[in-house]
C-alpha cells in the first residue's frame, strides 16, 4: 500500500489506512510476536502523510492491542492475548505446562506478613494472623504479562517456602497439602499501575492495567488464598460462561 492507494479511497482516513495495514500485517504472520513496527518517519514516508497522522496509527494500532511500546526503542507486535476462562478455573497458574498459553513464572520476592483489616476480611482470619506473601511476574514468550500478589494462610501450609513457587501454588496446596480449590470470588477493575508494578512489567508509572483480583475458597467454604494480578492491558482477554437462574 502506498500514497497512490491512499488516494483512491479518500473516503477512509489515511491513518485508518495505515492502522487496516499494519493489523493485516500482524494478524498474517508478516510481522511476528515481537517485531519491531516501522517507525513514524518510516510510516510517514512510505504512505504520504504526515508523522502526527503516523502517530496517530500506531498509537491505535497499541490500543487495539496488537503492539506495545517500549519506551524510546519503539513499538513492537504483542504476543497473542492470553484467554483466561474465569468460570472455568480459579487458577489461570494451573494451565501452565498444558496445551495452553505457555508461560512461565519468576519469583520476584517472598515474605511472611501479619493480616492487615482488609486482608483479615478477605480471607476470614483475625487481624494479625500470619500470612505468607509472594510476588511474582508471569510471562509469555518471555514478555512480562502480568504481575502476582498473592497472600496464603501460613498455619494451613507449613513450609510452603520450601517449595519451588515458580508454578501452580493452587495445584502446590492440593498436591502438598490436601487443600484444593473449590470456588473463587473473582473481582476485575481498571486501575493505574504503582511504581514497582510498572518497572516489573517494562511500563510506564501509573500506566493502565486490568486488576484481577481473587479470593479462593476450598471445599470447606473457607478462604485459604487472597491473590492480586495486574495485566499488561494488551495481553488480557477474560471470558466466562454465564447461567441464567429463573
Amino acid at each position: 500500500m502506498n500514497a497512490d492507494d491512499l488516494d483512491k479511497t479518500k473516503k477512509t482516513p489515511a491513518f485508518q489506512m495505515v492502522i487496516v495495514h499494519l493489523r493485516n500485517q500482524i494478524r498474517s504472520g508478516k510481522l511476528a510476536a515481537h517485531a519491531a513496527l516501522p517507525s513514524e518517519r518510516a510510516i510517514a514516508e512510505q504512505f504520504g502523510i504526515s508523522r502526527m497522522t503516523a502517530r496517530r496509527a500506531l498509537l491505535a494500532v497499541e490500543m487495539e492491542g496488537l503492539a506495545y511500546s517500549s519506551g524510546r526503542r519503539g513499538r513492537f507486535v504483542s504476543p497473542q492475548r492470553v484467554a483466561y476462562d474465569i468460570s472455568k478455573t480459579v487458577s489461570l497458574s494451573a494451565l501452565i505446562g498444558q496445551d495452553g498459553p505457555g508461560l512461565t513464572i519468576k519469583v520476584i520476592s517472598q515474605q511472611m506478613a501479619q493480616a492487615d483489616a482488609a486482608l483479615s476480611a478477605k480471607l476470614a482470619v483475625p487481624e494479625g494472623e500470619v500470612l505468607y506473601k509472594y510476588i511474582r511476574v508471569f510471562l509469555l514468550q518471555d514478555h512480562p504479562a502480568f504481575v502476582e500478589e498473592e497472600y496464603a494462610i501460613a498455619s494451613l501450609f507449613p513450609g510452603l517456602f520450601d517449595h519451588n513457587l515458580q508454578q501452580s501454588t493452587t495445584v502446590l496446596m492440593e498436591r502438598e497439602y490436601n487443600v484444593p480449590p473449590h470456588s473463587g470470588d473473582i473481582t476485575i477493575r481498571m486501575r493505574a499501575l504503582n511504581e514497582q508494578e510498572a518497572g516489573l512489567l517494562n511500563l510506564p508509572t501509573y500506566n493502565a492495567g486490568i486488576e484481577l483480583e481473587q479470593v479462593i475458597y476450598g471445599p470447606d467454604g473457607k478462604p485459604f488464598c487472597f491473590g492480586r494480578q495486574i495485566w499488561r492491558g494488551e495481553l488480557a482477554e477474560f471470558t466466562a460462561h454465564a447461567i441464567v437462574r429463573r
